[in-house]
C-alpha cells in the first residue's frame, strides 16, 4: 500500500483548489471518470488540474456520506463510510454501446484514495481490504493525516463493468473511501504484460522535475512524483534537454514532459562514475517490474559518449544482504525517448531496492535518468461468478427493490459473498448454490431465474409472494430444499415439485394454495426447514465482520442442518 509523502500530499490537495474557471482540456482517454466519494452534489465541478469531478450517488447505493473538517477543498472534504455489510461496492459501466457514441474499453487504470483526517472523531484510522471485479487488490492501512492511494491497471476480459469493493476485516474498523478515478488506456499500453494479469503500481518518479506531473501533461493522468529537492551538497544535479522536441514513440504513451529534464552527476566526466535512486519495496510476494526512461540531453560531439550499465539491487535489512539484477548497457538517444524494461525482480525476501547506474570505461559523460515506474503483477484475473447465475440474479434484483443495492461479484473474492447467497468453492468462476431470502419483505410474483441451475437451497419463506407457484421451480436439477411457506401463493402445486422425492418442500401458510392434491399432505409432516435467520444472516441486518472459518462452518451447518 502506497502513502503519499507530505509534500506530494499538499500538492495533490492544493491542486484541487481553484477560485477561477478552468478551461477543460481535451483528454486522450475514452473514459475519464473522477468520483468525489461522499459528495451528493448533482453538479459536477472542475479542479485546478482541469479534471471534472462528480458525486458518487450514481455509482453506489450503500454507505453513508460524511464530511471532514479540513483546510482542503473537494474532493477531500467528504468520504463515504460503510458501517454495514461485509463488503460494499461501486459499479461503473465503462462501455457505451449506443449507436451514436460507441465506446469500447479494453484496459483501464483505476485509482482509489483514502484520506482519514479523523473524520469520525475516533482517532482510529481503519484497516480494511480493497477488491476489484471479484479479485483481491490490497489491504488499506490508513493514518491520521496521510493520503493513501492505490492504483491498478487491468484488462476487461470478462465484461464491461468496473467494480471496486471495500471489505471489512476488523470489527471496529469501518471502511471508507475519499475518491475513485477511472482512466481507460489504449489496448497496446502495457501490452507486454499478459492481459489476464493485473498490474499493481508502486510508484512513478519524474527525476528531472521538482513538481508532480499528471494530467494534462499525462493524458491518462498517471501520477509522476518528483524526485524531490536537491540540496547544494547533493552529488546530483538537474539538467534540461537541449533538443527542441523529443519523439516519444513508446507504446505506453509516456508524456514528453518527462524527457525535457533529467538528473545526472555533478562535476563528473564519466569513466566509472555511478549514481543511484533508492526506495522502499513492495510487500507483495510477487516479482517486481520496472520501466526506466532515458533521453540524451545534449547533442554529443564525436568525442563525447554517454554509456552506462543499469542494474537493480535489492536489500534485506534483517539479513544484511542484497541481490543484484543486471540489465545491460544503455546509450540514451538524443531527441528521442528510450524505454528499458527491468523485469522479474524477486520481491520475496527484501524491503528496499536501488536502481544503480555505472558508467562504462569508455564513457566520457556520467549516467542520467529521466523517469522510472515500478509495479508488480498480480494473480490471474478471475472470470467471476458464472454468467448465467449473474444474469438470473439480475432478474431477481430487477423484480425486488430490497435486492437492488447489492453490487459487485456475488461470490468473489471468498469469503466476501453477498449476504443472501451461498456459492461453491470454485476460485475462478463459482456457481451460486443457495438463495436465502426469508422474511425480507418481497412483494409480487417471481421472475424466472432458472439459469441458476446449480441451486441446492431456495428459501423464500415469510414474504408476500403472490400468483401461482412457478413451474420453473421444478426444473432445478440439484435442488434439495425449497421453502415457500408463509406467502400468498395460489393455485395448484406443480407436479414437478410434488413428484420430486429428493426435494424437501414447504408450502404451509399459503391460504389460497390448492390442497386438492393429497400429495400436499406430505409437506405438513416434513420437519421444519430452518428459517434464513438461523441458516444465513438476514440481508437487512448489520454484518460487521465475517471470518473465513466461520463462513465455512456456517455454510456446512446450514446445509447439513437443512438436509438431516
Amino acid at each position: 500500500m502506497r502513502s503519499l509523502n507530505s509534500n506530494l500530499l499538499i500538492f495533490v490537495l492544493l491542486s484541487h483548489l481553484s477560485c477561477f474557471h478552468i478551461l477543460i482540456v481535451p483528454v486522450s482517454a475514452k473514459v475519464f471518470i473522477s468520483i468525489d466519494c461522499g459528495s451528493s452534489s448533482l453538479e459536477s465541478y472542475t479542479d485546478g488540474n482541469s479534471i471534472e469531478w462528480v458525486g458518487d450517488d450514481q455509482y453506489i447505493q450503500t454507505g453513508e456520506p460524511r464530511n471532514i473538517v479540513t483546510m482542503f477543498s473537494r474532493p477531500w472534504d467528504t468520504v463515504r463510510e460503510f458501517p454495514t455489510r461485509k463488503k460494499n461496492c461501486y459499479s461503473i459501466d465503462v462501455n457505451n454501446d449506443k449507436a451514436e457514441d460507441i465506446t469500447t474499453v479494453e484496459r483501464v487504470l483505476v485509482r482509489a484514495s483514502f484520506y482519514y483526517a479523523n473524520y469520525d472523531n475516533k482517532s482510529n484510522p481503519p484497516t480494511f481490504n480493497l477488491q476489484f471485479n471479484g479479485n483481491n487488490w490490497t489491504q488499506i492501512v490508513t493514518t491520521m493525516e496521510n493520503l493513501a492511494t492505490e492504483e491498478v491497471v487491468y484488462s476487461l476480459n470478462h465484461g464491461n463493468t468496473i467494480t471496486v469493493c471495500l471489505a471489512q476485516t476488523h470489527r471496529d474498523n469501518i471502511p471508507f473511501i475519499s475518491s475513485l478515478e477511472v482512466r481507460s488506456l489504449e489496448s497496446d499500453m502495457y501490452s507486454y504484460v499478459d492481459s489476464n494479469y493485473p498490474l499493481f503500481f508502486m510508484s512513478r518518479k519524474a527525476y528531472g522535475t521538482n513538481t508532480i506531473i499528471r494530467f494534462p501533461e499525462d493524458s491518462y493522468d498517471r501520477f509522476w512524483e518528483s524526485f524531490g529537492p536537491l540540496r547544494d551538497s547533493s552529488a546530483l544535479r538537474r539538467v534540461r534537454n537541449s533538443s527542441p522536441s523529443i519523439k516519444v514513440d513508446v507504446a505506453d504513451r509516456i508524456p514528453e514532459t518527462l524527457f525535457t529534464t533529467a538528473i545526472t552527476l555533478k562535476n563528473s566526466s564519466g569513466g566509472g562514475d555511478y549514481m543511484w535512486s533508492s526506495a522502499k519495496a513492495t510487500d507483495r510476494k510477487v516479482p517486481m517490474h520496472f520501466n526506466a526512461y532515458f533521453s540524451e540531453v545534449l547533442r554529443l560531439s564525436s568525442t563525447q559518449k554517454r554509456s552506462f550499465n543499469v542494474s537493480i539491487n535489492t536489500f534485506n535489512f534483517n539479513e544484511s544482504g542484497f541481490n543484484s539484477y543486471n540489465f545491460g548497457i544503455v546509450n540514451p538517444p538524443y531527441g528521442r525517448a528510450l524505454q528499458v524494461r527491468l523485469n522479474n525482480i524477486s520481491a520475496e525476501s527484501f524491503n528496499s531496492y536501488e536502481v544503480f547506474m555505472r558508467s562504462t570505461n569508455d564513457s566520457t559523460l556520467p549516467p542520467l535518468i529521466n523517469a522510472l515506474e515500478g509495479y508488480t503483477i498480480g494473480d490471474k484475473l478471475v472470470k467471476g461468478t458464472n454468467s448465467d447465475d449473474v444474469n438470473s440474479l439480475g432478474l431477481l434484483q430487477k423484480s425486488f427493490i430490497q435486492l437492488q443495492d447489492w453490487q459487485g461479484d456475488p461470490c468473489l473474492p471468498s469469503p466476501y459473498t453477498w449476504d443472501w447467497v451461498a456459492c461453491d468453492f470454485d476460485p475462478d468462476s463459482p456457481r451460486i448454490t443457495a438463495l436465502y431470502l426469508n422474511d425480507i419483505g418481497l412483494v409480487g410474483t417471481l421472475p424466472d431465474f432458472n439459469g441458476m441451475d446449480a441451486l441446492e437451497i431456495i428459501d423464500l419463506g415469510s414474504n408476500n409472494l403472490t400468483g401461482n407457484i412457478p413451474e420453473f421451480l421444478g426444473t432445478f436439477p440439484k435442488l434439495k430444499v425449497l421453502n415457500l411457506a408463509d406467502n400468498n401463493f395460489a393455485g395448484a402445486i406443480p407436479s414437478s415439485l410434488l413428484n420430486n422425492n429428493n426435494l424437501r418442500l414447504r408450502v404451509s401458510g399459503n391460504p389460497n394454495l390448492s390442497t386438492n392434491n393429497t400429495s400436499t399432505n406430505r409437506n405438513s409432516t416434513e420437519p421444519k426447514i430452518p428459517s434464513t435467520s438461523s441458516s444465513k444472516t438476514s440481508i437487512t441486518s448489520t454484518i460487521p465482520i465475517i471470518i473465513l472459518g466461520s463462513v465455512i462452518i456456517q455454510m456446512f451447518d446450514s446445509i447439513f442442518g437443512l438436509l438431516l
